[in-house]
């Protein structure tokens, strides 16, 4: 291989003479192999092409530049050629969705996968922000196979750009014929010695299938993959070729070989919740469940709500996502979990983590300063990762009513504060039913609001008014006996019965309780007392 010349595939075509027309497909037919119809700025997947029953959505492209491709491995991360890779960074990058519409993200970073000491031709790119679950973009798996032997012989599906009139990209087929056995080294130039591990495809000039092709100046970083259970799974992104001749016979292929650089591409995704996916990961189950950690949740008090993911399988899992989306109205505060990176606000939270080993439980949490004054939460839970589909929980969280929901917006919001000095606290206003602010001593009805006693001469009567869900608000009303003042008892005298009556005109939410006891003692003493525990 040492006399056969070598060539990036960057883009130097003052030397290279004729203008050239993209990837070269032996018997090229527009539609076998082109991935769109239209234009690169309008395009619509191909539905003849030669792999239109796999989903390539995570093939992008740069805006402007369509015979410039590179591979979405996760949510945020791309893969391209290291000696190319200034041609993405800083750049929009466009992947068309499966409704045929342009999805557009900046790649601000990028990282040079290294293999020990040594520089690679291959760099991860960060988008500046991850692509929607719901954008009908994914990332490509790449192929897990047991050892690099297994390769050889695959079927690849071979990316890269199309005549330049139109810069509709074009899609080979070829067969891998080797994975070199030890790294390559070749100079890039302004980049210096790039050493890198390849799989290595041959085109044969005369001979061959009519699918085949190679690839030319401005193919590099662009994906080849095999179909792995009905996915496109990644293999390599294109590197150089070398040929021999004149005339050219036979061209080498190379592309960095992606299978080799999973755990460096790990630790680099790792960080922002990702990992590389193997598309023949084995499977495994999650389940998930909801819960809300005060006995008593309560509006406009600190709420705290759990959700605990568990991995119940037998199998580790990876890219896993949990979104929390609720309604307007109803947004948390914060959304965290210990080990996981959080995206979003408002009404729609998403979580990601690389891995969960095996029977692992993750608890993430949301979290409100006050909950929301609304009779109950109702957020959707969606969760899944690259061996798991969605799946999802809408839990109802009744919220309980609360002294500060009824307290809000008054000038004076404390339980003892008296805003109208009317004598009568807040505390008292808000368990008999009062206007805190009107100076009022009565009901809606008209009637006093303070508890009252009468005798018929065979009975004394105590009345008041009491909220209806009083035990929900944490609200006690105790009544207090006394035959001289000195000594009270909340024990009710011989014979007293206690029941409920309904308001006539009726008081929303309020009922009258009616305690009577015989008439007996000389004098007897009685107070109401009301205490709030929420």
């Amino acid at each position: 291989m040492q006399s056969t010349p070598l060539r990036l595939l960057v883009a130097v075509s003052c030397i290279w003479g004729p203008a050239l027309q993209g990837f070269q497909i032996r018997s090229y037919d527009p539609t076998d192999h082109d991935r769109f119809t239209g234009t690169i700025g309008a395009p619509m997947k191909n539905p003849n092409q030669l792999f239109a029953n796999l989903d390539l959505t995570g093939v992008g492209w740069r805006q402007g530049v369509g015979d410039i491709e590179c591979a979405l491995v996760s949510r945020q991360h791309v893969v391209f050629a290291t000696h190319f890779a200034g041609e993405l960074q800083n750049k929009t990058i466009v992947f068309l969705n499966t409704s045929n519409q342009l999805v557009t993200k900046s790649a601000p970073t990028k990282v040079t996968i290294m293999d020990g000491a040594d520089a690679t031709d291959l760099t991860i790119l960060t988008l500046s922000s991850p692509i929607d679950a719901d954008a009908g973009v994914e990332p490509l798996p790449y192929l897990d196979l047991q050892n690099f032997n297994q390769y050889k012989n695959k079927t690849i599906g071979i990316v890269g750009q199309g005549p330049l009139q139109n810069q509709i990209q074009v899609i080979g087929r070829d067969i891998i014929d080797a994975i070199e056995p030890a790294p390559i080294t070749v100079n890039s130039g302004t980049i210096g010695n790039l050493t890198t591990k390849y799989s290595r495809f041959s085109y044969v000039v005369d001979s061959g299938t009519a699918d085949e092709g190679y690839y030319e100046v401005g193919d590099s970083g662009s994906p080849s993959f095999v179909e792995t259970n009905g996915r496109a799974a990644l293999v390599g992104v294109h590197s150089f070729y070398g040929s021999d001749g004149p005339p050219v016979t036979t061209y080498e292929l190379y592309d960095c070989f992606i299978p080799y650089y999973i755990p460096q591409l790990d630790a680099q995704m790792a960080p922002l919740g990702y990992r590389m996916r193997p598309v023949n990961a084995s499977a495994t189950t999650l389940s998930g469940a909801a819960s809300v950690v005060e006995t008593t949740p309560r509006r406009l008090h600190p709420l705290t709500l759990e959700f605990d993911l568990t991995n119940t399988g037998a199998n580790l899992t990876g890219n896993l996502e949990v979104e929390f989306v609720f309604p307007a109205g109803q947004e948390p505060d914060t959304v965290a979990a210990a080990g996981w990176v959080t995206y979003g606000s408002g009404t729609k939270w998403t979580l990601r983590k690389a891995t969960l080993a095996s029977s692992a439980t993750a608890t993430l949490t949301a979290t409100w300063a006050e909950a929301p004054a609304v009779a109950s939460l109702t957020p959707t839970l969606v969760w899944r990762s690259d061996t798991v589909t969605d799946q999802s929980v809408s839990p109802v969280i009744a919220l309980a009513p609360s002294y500060a929901e009824w307290s809000a917006g008054l000038s004076l919001v404390g339980e003892q504060e008296d805003p109208d000095d009317d004598t009568l606290v807040n505390l008292l206003e808000y368990a008999f039913g009062g206007d805190p602010e009107s100076g009022a001593l009565t009901d809606s009805n008209g009637e006093p609001l303070l508890p009252s006693v009468s005798s018929d001469g065979s009975n004394v009567t105590l009345r008041f008014p009491e909220r209806e869900d009083a035990a929900a608000r944490g609200l006690s009303y105790t009544v207090w006996y006394s035959t001289g003042l000195d000594t009270w008892t909340d024990v009710p005298p011989a014979g007293a019965v206690s029941n409920t009556a309904v308001f006539i005109p009726d008081i929303d939410g309020f009922v009258e309780r009616i305690v009577t006891w015989p008439d007996t003692e000389l004098k007897r003493f009685v107070r109401v007392a009301v205490t709030l525990d929420e």
